[in-house]
């Protein structure tokens, strides 16, 4: 093999090399999160809840570590008769170390009161209600007195972290149904954690998602 034949082949095998390592680089940043539905069953079966709620979130395929910074929830109202009402300063969010966190309900122009108890959601028999949650510490107020979140939900090293071992937040809800058994209007409470776990990526999935364009 000449010279030039072995510097082509040296200048090559660098290359692979290089593309691997930013690939691996790449991957370490992402994460999965996937809501542990058995658990979730399991709750609504003991509370008597089965077939009157449903739970489920919107996630993407696969997080950049940095870019957690809000849950999409949706809550389904199956009860063909009664209302369905979301305590929202009875819910919180649980992260690794069993912090317990304000959730905060985010509306449209973001011009709520944090220092206000937040208003009930009603959700009307056989409907549907969906919203974007976040914690409280990750608000801050612009001068425009507009709301913005300005930090992921978990700090990138603690998410990643938890990924490593396959750990999990939990988001509490409190919610409550109206008693038919009750003399008065009086309501039910019921509380339901939906145990969101956090993974790596496979690596089929990651590869795809780390050539994918960059969000700005």
């Amino acid at each position: 093999m000449d010279s030039r034949n072995l510097f082509i082949l040296v200048v090559y095998f660098i290359s692979v090399a290089y593309v691997i390592y930013r690939m691996i680089k790449e991957i370490d940043k992402l994460v999965v999160i996937e809501l542990n539905r058995d658990l979730l069953a399991q709750q609504l079966e003991a509370q008597e809840l089965q077939g009157l709620v449903d739970i489920k979130f919107k996630f993407e395929e696969q997080y950049q570590l940095e870019d957690l910074q809000k849950l999409q929830l949706s809550i389904d109202n199956k009860s063909p008769d009664y209302s369905l009402y979301v305590n929202w300063d009875q819910s919180a969010l649980i992260d690794f170390e069993g912090r317990s966190r304000r959730v905060i309900r985010l509306p449209p122009g973001m011009t709520l009161d944090l220092l206000q108890p937040q208003v009930f959601s009603v959700i009307a028999p056989s409907q549907s209600l969906r919203e974007t949650l976040t914690a409280e510490d990750v608000l801050k107020r612009d001068a425009s007195g507009t709301l913005a979140i300005t930090s992921p939900l978990f700090k990138p090293r603690k998410l990643k972290r938890a990924a490593d071992k396959t750990d999990y937040i939990s988001l509490r809800l409190s919610l409550q149904f109206p008693d038919p058994t009750a003399p008065t209007s009086s309501r039910r409470f019921y509380d339901l954690s939906c145990q969101l776990t956090i993974t790596k990526p496979t690596w089929q999935s990651a590869i795809v998602e780390a050539w994918k364009p960059k969000r700005k």
